[in-house]
C-alpha cells in the first residue's frame, strides 16, 4: 500500500482529533505539533509551512482574541452587560437586541471584531442569565 499526502494528513487530523477530545495537551501544542509531524513527514513543503501565520485572516483572529481578552479583564463587558442584560426582558428580546447590535456593528466593521465586541458580552449575559459559568 502506497502512503499518500491525504493519508498522512488524515491520519495527523485523527491524533489532532484525538488529543483535542482528550483535552490534557494544549490546543496551541496539538497544532503545532500537527504542524511539525506534517513537514516531516512530507505532506507540507517546509518553505511554506508557516506562511499561514502572515494571513491577514490570521492576524484579525489573533488581534480579535487579544482585544476581547482586553476587554473581559478590564470590566468593561460587566459594565455593557448591565444595560444588556434584564431578568425582565424574554429571551426572545435580547436575541433580536443582540442581532441588532451585532448587524450594526458588523456594516461599519470586519465581521469577526464585531463578534470579538459581543463574545464577552454574550458570555456575561449567558453565565447571568443561568447561573453557570460560560
Amino acid at each position: 500500500m502506497i502512503v499518500t499526502d491525504q493519508t498522512v494528513l488524515f491520519l495527523i487530523l485523527g491524533a489532532v482529533f484525538g488529543f483535542l477530545l482528550w483535552g490534557r495537551v494544549r490546543y496551541d501544542l496539538v497544532a503545532f505539533g500537527a504542524l511539525v509531524v506534517a513537514v516531516i513527514a512530507g505532506a507540507v513543503p517546509s518553505g511554506v509551512a508557516f506562511s499561514g501565520f502572515g494571513h491577514p485572516a490570521t492576524v484579525i483572529v489573533a488581534l480579535v482574541l487579544i482585544f476581547s481578552r482586553g476587554l473581559s479583564n478590564s470590566g468593561a463587558v460587566e459594565l455593557l452587560a448591565r444595560y444588556v442584560v434584564s431578568s425582565t426582558r424574554p429571551l426572545v428580546v435580547h436575541i433580536g437586541l443582540m442581532s441588532g447590535v451585532g448587524a450594526v456593528l458588523s456594516a461599519v466593521m470586519n465581521n469577526v471584531a464585531a463578534l470579538a465586541l459581543l463574545m464577552p458580552i454574550d458570555s456575561e449575559a449567558a453565565t447571568r442569565a443561568s447561573g453557570v459559568q460560560a
